[in-house]
């Protein structure tokens, strides 16, 4: 069981990626972070699961890379007796085609010696997955008017 004082990696986390600060929000996982999303990572390789703090690093590179983040906004944080939960509202914007994804992200961290050591992150899968083909089918037709 973490305490408070070690659980407030999960506020930095969510604080330093809100800002923008992707190297400041890494520093607060582990370098075994297991972070696991429920969407399939091989259709919407933006919400890959990852194993690693450098392989989290990537997946953080590539949503960056993506959208541009116009909403990081934390709902809430609550900490349970092993886990913390969050709810955290997110606005992006597609660079390629400008199409709006708006979610509400479901997450828990488990902390130990101050450092996330794992994250569940839960979407509507459904919805982020048919996001993905849309913005793929706009993508293709865009280049094939060109």
């Amino acid at each position: 069981m973490s305490t408070h004082h070690e659980r407030a990696a999960v506020h930095r986390a969510l604080e330093r990626w809100a800002a923008g600060d992707l190297e400041g929000a890494l520093a607060q996982f582990s370098e075994d972070i297991l972070y696991i999303v429920n969407v399939d990572g091989l259709a919407v390789p933006f919400v890959a699961s990852s194993l690693g703090k450098e392989d989290l690093r990537q997946r953080l590179q590539l949503i960056k890379a993506t959208f541009y983040e116009d909403k990081f906004e934390p709902e809430s944080v609550i900490h349970e007796a092993d886990y913390s939960r969050a709810i955290v509202n997110v606005e992006n914007r597609h660079r390629a085609t400008g199409e709006r994804l708006c979610v509400r992200l479901r997450l828990r961290y488990w902390v130990e010696d101050g450092l996330i050591v794992r994250a569940e992150e839960h979407l509507d899968a459904q919805y982020i997955e048919a996001f993905q083909r849309f913005v793929f089918h706009m993508e293709n037709a865009a280049a094939r008017s060109v």
